[in-house]
């Protein structure tokens, strides 16, 4: 059995059917999650960069102190809805502590389709039905509550020494960081003061959610709630922190992953790897520029090492990128170096490319010791597709 946020003590899942997006054809999929705490918990959070906020946005932004729950549905965004949809997600919240039996704060979160009011009539069926089956939801099921178009359920666990951390996530399209750009939920056990869990969740966003992309687009209703139910006995401090932040951040790197692998359409992942840069913020600007480009996109589809385009996109980020001294590798296979096209078999590296769903992409700038990486994937005909039919 896949474990997630739901096997980590202190912690109780429900799942419910609200029919919150109407559709075609009938669906009786999950569209509705509650998480309620054993007792009021520590938290923190990052959100979306974007200037427009849906309306789950603001009100959690709000959320200070503990909290003893969270609420989320999907099929609807409750984003540009004015004032009515910051209501309705005061009452998710209201419902939620209500059907629940659940005093405290909660935190609530939303996705779906942009522009549209909440239908409350089925928004208060999914979460009475949540309510209901508190604690029954396990493992990949409070996963697949918050899909839209996923073709899968993220879920990711580690153990540390005496704790654990579990978490989900949901992420297919509008995948560009400016925090996250997508829904995740997580949980330790750990006792960890707030400004240590801060620290922990901001430096492993940096290096995992913050540095994946599917489309370059941004969502209105990106956030990643991490909270920490105290139920285990192992306190983090200064001596163990370290740990706690390596198995965080391998957590949600494996979310992070998985939300690439399954980008809309996508066929094949790519790490972009930048080495031996002036700085990390070059190797993460350049890298980021060549993970965002359609151009290159297009060419992992196709399986074209097609090394021109990487090297434009690199020099594109505008980061000192110097051609004659950077080398680039498709795989094990050496592309270009010294300012031109070296010699290689083009038929071994389409090969490469047609045989694996995972392509390394690795460029040495051989300007200085720091390096980055960047998680993309390919641009196929299903990305159009699945766009182009969203709503309708």
């Amino acid at each position: 059995m896949k474990k997630g946020i739901a096997e980590v003590p202190g912690v109780k899942c429900g799942v419910g059917f609200g029919g919150i997006k109407k559709t075609i054809h009938p669906t009786n999929k999950p569209d509705t999650l509650l998480i309620t705490f054993d007792e009021p918990s520590t938290f923190v959070a990052v959100f979306t960069q974007n200037e427009v906020k849906a309306a789950p946005i603001k009100v959690s932004q709000q959320i200070k102190g503990k909290i003893s729950g969270i609420v989320a549905n999907s099929g609807n965004a409750n984003a540009c809805t004015g004032d009515e949809g910051i209501q309705n997600a005061l009452t998710m919240i209201q419902l939620a502590k209500e059907y629940s039996k659940t005093k405290g704060q909660f935190l609530v979160a939303s996705t779906g389709v942009i522009g549209e009011p909440l239908p409350m009539d089925r928004i208060e069926k999914g979460i009475k039905e949540a309510a209901k089956n508190l604690g029954e939801a396990v493992s990949i099921q409070p996963a697949e509550a918050i899909m839209t178009t996923d073709t899968f359920p993220k879920v990711a666990f580690e153990e540390g020494k005496g704790y654990v951390i579990g978490g989900i996530a949901k992420g297919a399209g509008m995948i560009d960081p400016s925090m996250a750009t997508m829904l995740s939920f997580i949980a330790t056990d750990a006792q960890i003061p707030e400004d240590l869990l801060k620290t922990a969740l901001k430096e492993a966003v940096e290096v995992s959610f913050n540095a994946i992309t599917v489309d370059g687009d941004m969502s209105t209703n990106d956030c990643v709630f991490l909270v920490a139910t105290g139920k285990s006995n192992v306190e983090i401090n200064k001596d163990n922190f370290s740990e706690f932040k390596r198995k965080l951040t391998n957590l949600l790197k494996s979310l992070a992953y998985q939300i690439v692998k399954d980008g809309e359409g996508a066929t094949k992942v790519a790490r972009i790897r930048i080495k031996n840069a002036v700085n990390r913020e070059q190797a993460k600007k350049i890298a980021r520029k060549i993970a965002l480009s359609p151009l290159v996109k297009t060419a992992i589809f196709g399986c074209d090492p097609n090394w021109g385009r990487i090297i434009a996109a690199a020099g594109a980020a505008q980061a000192g990128f110097k051609e004659e001294k950077a080398e680039l590798k498709i795989g094990q296979y050496l592309l270009f170096k010294n300012g031109k096209k070296s010699n290689y078999n083009e038929e071994k590296v389409w090969k490469y490319m047609k045989d694996n769903e995972e392509i390394v992409i690795e460029l040495h700038l051989n300007q200085g010791t720091e390096e980055f990486e960047y998680l993309t994937c390919d641009f196929s005909y299903d990305y159009i597709k699945i766009n182009a039919e969203y709503r309708t």
